[in-house]
């Protein structure tokens, strides 16, 4: 099913957003050529974007938001691994188990404890933990740490250092409650992952059947990432 310009041109704004955002990182990568991308995402996901309007504009713009960034990322990353010389399958993500794994001994500042890595997720390759990768890998996540702001610096200290609880956290931090903390914690790793190289960009695919059959009580069949 081809998508009418029309269809896609209420969404421009979101797709020069995006451009405009990821070529400001990857300034190598021609803006065009990533709006250009961008604009084959509706191209290849007509469905998904008929369910998506369905459910309302606002969570229709987050979801559309979510995956062309994820999209831009992709697409930066594979054009500039392909400049460099190098594959774009060669690219490290930190995880953020791996990385909480990993702040117990760099902020005890204990880099002779070599952690073990028991994530216990399958499909994943396992940690570079020979050859003095997980050496490498704390000091780049140290050196990530160092440039986050005193309150996230301070949430995970508290956490991964001192050991504390939620609720310890929430009462040191006066940040009101449990969930306080558990939200301000998930920021400041989320904020040091992005400092090492961002999250793993996740590829979606279109859904099998369109909103026609949504409606009518049949779900959606989704496809796993590429």
């Amino acid at each position: 099913m081809m998508l009418a310009w029309e269809r896609i041109e209420q969404w421009d704004y979101i797709v020069v957003s995006v451009a405009s955002e990821y070529h400001r990182r990857y300034n190598m990568v021609e803006l065009e050529d990533i709006k250009q991308s961008l604009y084959e995402w509706f191209l290849e996901h007509p469905n998904k974007l008929d369910e998506w309007e369905a459910i309302g504009h606002k969570d229709a713009k987050n979801l559309i938001y979510r995956s062309l960034r994820n999209q831009a990322l992709d697409y930066c990353q594979t054009w500039k691994a392909k400049s460099v010389g190098y594959e774009a399958s060669d690219l490290f993500y930190y995880e953020p188990d791996m990385v909480e794994a990993l702040l117990p001994a760099i902020l005890r500042d204990d880099f002779t404890v070599m952690p073990v890595l028991n994530l216990g997720k399958t499909g994943r390759p396992p940690a570079p933990s020979e050859g003095g990768n997980m050496m490498a890998m704390m000091v780049e996540i140290d050196l990530a740490y160092n440039k986050l702001s005193k309150e996230d610096k301070v949430v995970l200290f508290y956490k991964y250092a001192m050991s504390l609880d939620y609720g310890s956290i929430a009462e040191q931090m006066e940040l009101g409650s449990e969930d306080a903390a558990r939200m301000r914690h998930n920021r400041a790793i989320k904020k040091l992952i992005n400092r090492i190289g961002g999250f793993r960009p996740f590829l979606d695919k279109d859904i099998d059947q369109p909103v026609s059959a949504v409606e009518n009580g049949v779900p959606p069949q989704e496809h796993g990432s590429d």
